[in-house]
């Protein structure tokens, strides 16, 4: 099958095999925060990172604070929600089992960055406050135009295609249609100006009571596998030119 006629998910799985290292700064957890501050200044905020640990055994007991997070850098998925109970020496040992290289066979961006830990303020989110997991709006783009918008709460999530109408998605999640946040046209707006250095990819942001901030950058949604109808994917792929 020739590009041109290819669904979005095959392109997608094509794209994940020739992502290079020009791409690594993007999915750095914390070089990222420098890069959107750089592309959109004081329009986009970012998490505070409190502190960045020299090694795994860097974490004690004056870390613990229940409105942070510690994160990998160098990873996705690598978090761990601080509570009141938090055990300092599981922590460690969870920090040691992510102290390489990220398995990086469809996701091959991450395969250049060093293992580097941090903790971060959770977002104060605008709607729930501060949980474990914010309210996360995902924006696709192709070449710097966006053609999707989803909203994810928990486990539950609702696509719209870019005149707010509900897509049906084939993912595991229920569909449950949101409202969309009163700050949809300037999150778009931001998911251009982000999204226009790349062929593809998603920008996934976070409403807090101060701002938008960024959550992150993801260049292989689903690691390729169908998301929408097949009618649907063949739409979307027909706008990756």
């Amino acid at each position: 099958m020739t590009w041109a006629y290819m669904p979005l998910f095959e392109k997608i799985a094509y794209y994940k095999t020739i992502l290079n290292e020009s791409y690594s700064p993007f999915v750095d957890k914390l070089e990222a925060k420098r890069i959107v501050k750089e592309m959109c200044g004081d329009d986009i905020k970012v998490a505070d990172v409190k502190r960045i640990l020299d090694d795994p055994d860097d974490f004690s007991e004056a870390d613990i604070d229940t409105h942070s997070m510690i994160k990998a850098s160098h990873g996705c998925g690598w978090n761990i929600s601080m509570a009141a109970d938090t055990n300092v020496a599981d922590v460690k040992a969870l920090l040691h089992s992510w102290n390489h290289t990220y398995s990086a066979s469809n996701e091959a961006q991450y395969k250049y960055i060093a293992p580097r830990f941090f903790i971060e303020e959770k977002v104060n989110d605008k709607e729930i406050g501060i949980t474990n997991v914010a309210i996360t709006y995902m924006i696709t783009c192709v070449r710097g135009s966006p053609i999707t918008f989803i909203v994810r709460k928990q486990s539950e999530q609702s696509c719209y295609d870019m005149n707010k109408r509900v897509l049906g998605i084939r993912a595991t999640q229920p569909v449950t249609p949101f409202l969309l946040p009163a700050e949809f046209d300037t999150m778009i707006q931001l998911a251009k100006k982000l999204s226009k250095p790349f062929e593809f990819v998603r920008i996934d942001l976070y409403i807090g009571h101060d701002g938008i901030y960024l959550s992150e950058f993801t260049f292989t949604p689903r690691s390729g596998f169908m998301l929408y109808s097949m009618q649907k994917e063949k739409e979307f792929g027909k706008l990756w030119k």
